[in-house]
């Protein structure tokens, strides 16, 4: 299943919970990290795109730098799918990985 197929089925799903897609939503791109410097890279790379960036570490062995890229978009699969792809490619760079993505603001 491609990324974008996968998108479209978390959509569905959100929308068949009462969710409205037919507006914007702020879009929370999550990525992780094994090192604080990378990760601060890669937030001050993202923050330059127009992205804002939320740095955090977790108590977690593996990667346990987590940064939250977040931005306002209209929640549909051709929105998500991008914005997935050139972060995680950008994350790449910096050695971190792309971990899902959501949105959680009403």
């Amino acid at each position: 299943m491609s990324l974008y197929d996968e998108n479209a089925e978390v959509l569905r799903e959100l929308e068949s919970r009462g969710r409205d897609l037919g507006r914007p939503h702020t879009i929370d791109l999550s990525h992780v990290f094994p090192d604080q410097s990378p990760a601060q890279a890669f937030a001050e790379a993202s923050t330059q795109a127009g992205f804002e960036a939320n740095i955090e570490h977790v108590d977690r062995d593996d990667d346990p730098w987590d940064v939250t890229i977040s931005k306002v978009m209209l929640p549909t699969c051709e929105n998500i799918t991008q914005a997935e792809e050139r972060l995680n490619g950008l994350a790449q760079t910096y050695g971190g990985r792309s971990d899902g993505w959501g949105f959680f603001s009403a």
